[in-house]
C-alpha cells in the first residue's frame, strides 16, 4: 500500500496551473481552428457569411476578446504561483533576535538550505552593534557516515 505525502502549496499551485494552462490551450486551439475553418468557408468555398450564424468580423472579434482574456488569466495564475513560491524560496524571519556581549548577531548560512554536517564559524564585526555570524559547511553529513544509520 502506497502512501503519498501531502502536497505543498507549491505543489498545488503547480498543478492547478498546470491543469488551467491545458484547458486554456485546448480552448484557443479550438476557437482558432473554427475560424480557419470559417474563413476557409467564406473565401475559398464561397458559402457566404450567414452560415456560421455571426459574420467573419464578429467571430474575429470574439476570438480577439477569447485570447486576451485567457491571457489575463494566465499571467494571474502564473503570478499567484510566483508569489507562493517566493514565500516558500524566502521563509519568514526568525522572530527570536540574537545577542553575543550586547550586540545583534546576523547570520548567514552557506550553501542556505544546508543542515547537518561540519560547519565552519566566523564571526565578523560590523560595527559596534552588530556581528555577522558566517557559517560555511565544510562537510556534508553524506560524508560523515559512509552508509546511512538505520534506526
Amino acid at each position: 500500500m502506497d502512501t503519498t505525502e501531502p502536497l505543498s502549496d507549491e505543489e498545488r499551485h503547480k498543478h492547478k496551473l498546470i491543469r488551467v494552462s491545458k484547458y486554456f490551450f485546448i480552448i484557443t486551439l479550438i476557437y482558432s481552428l473554427w475560424i480557419v475553418l470559417l474563413i476557409s468557408g467564406v473565401y475559398f468555398l464561397q458559402l457566404g457569411n450567414t452560415w456560421a450564424v455571426l459574420t467573419i468580423e464578429q467571430w474575429l472579434l470574439s476570438a480577439i476578446v477569447l485570447i486576451c482574456i485567457f491571457i489575463v488569466l494566465e499571467v494571474i495564475l502564473v503570478s499567484q504561483y510566483l508569489l507562493v513560491k517566493k514565500e516558500h524560496f524566502w521563509p519568514k524571519k526568525r522572530t527570536q533576535k540574537e545577542y553575543i556581549q550586547g550586540k545583534r548577531v546576523y547570520r548567514y548560512t552557506i550553501p542556505p538550505d544546508a543542515k547537518g554536517g561540519i560547519f565552519s564559524k566566523i564571526y565578523i564585526l560590523i560595527d559596534e552593534n552588530r556581528v555577522l555570524n558566517l557559517r560555511y559547511q565544510m562537510i556534508t553529513p553524506n560524508n560523515l557516515w559512509e552508509q546511512k544509520q538505520e534506526i
